[in-house]
């Protein structure tokens, strides 16, 4: 008979694990340069399971590995915002629908949970909680629609996505009101047996999600180049 028990994750998956949480929790910056001594010195290990741990970053497409420059947390481009949220809204829209199909009760029981959590967490203006709690909102499709290919193909972005929501998404203006209201309706379009307008309002929501991202990642831009003194000399020079 097989060995049935479960192996242990290596002290490098571990790491791995606990970098993440600190990218997607917004403790660690986009395009942050991560220092393999440094993260040693921070956890009390050898470089060998930090170089793992970001070899396994890399390979969820969090971090960037730079040759002769170190490892950095990812920092994406418009250009990856938008096919980003193109590959989300494809399977998000479709796993949404599956689980209206297949699990309506189910699902609208998680999608309200986890809504009354956003909720809290906007009144408490606590955005990180808020943005696990979108998260989870948004899982709630994939755990419910029956179909584990869906649910992989999730799973290569979801890190980014989950990056993006907590770096980006509370600094658009007019959020998180603009979201709660979508993620209401489709709370409430769970409670029926019409999922007409289902698939319009999820692919409608992720495309203003891209607009708002986008934005941000403008600002963010803006006001990094307003922080560098090259950048100031550069605009009075009249140079760049």
């Amino acid at each position: 008979m097989a060995d049935q028990t479960k192996r242990a994750p290596s002290l490098g998956a571990s790491l791995a694990e606990r970098i993440r949480g600190a990218i997607i929790s917004a403790d660690v910056d986009l395009g942050e340069a991560l220092s393999e001594d440094a993260l040693a010195a921070a956890f009390g290990v050898s470089r060998t399971p930090v170089r793992e741990a970001l070899r396994l970053l890399q390979t969820q497409g969090l971090v960037s590995v730079v040759p002769k420059s170190g490892t950095f947390v990812f920092s994406p481009g418009e250009a990856d915002i938008v096919e980003l949220c193109e590959y989300r809204s494809m399977l998000e829209v479709k796993a949404a629908c599956l689980a209206f199909e297949r699990a309506r009760a189910e699902t609208q029981a998680a999608l309200a949970a986890a809504l009354g959590e956003m909720q809290a967490a906007a009144a408490a203006d606590d955005m990180k909680r808020y943005g696990r709690a979108d998260m989870a909102f948004h899982l709630a499709f994939f755990a419910q629609c029956g179909n584990r290919y869906l649910t992989q193909a999730y799973d290569m972005c979801l890190g980014r996505v989950s990056a993006l929501r907590t770096h980006l998404a509370v600094l658009s203006p007019g959020e998180p009101a603009r979201s709660l209201a979508d993620h209401a309706r489709m709370v409430a379009l769970f409670g029926g047996h019409d999922a007409e307008d289902l698939a319009e309002i999820l692919d409608r929501h992720i495309r203003r999600t891209r607009e708002n991202y986008i934005e941000a990642l403008q600002g963010r831009l803006r006001a990094a180049a307003a922080a560098d003194p090259r950048a100031r000399l550069r605009r009075k020079l009249g140079v760049g």
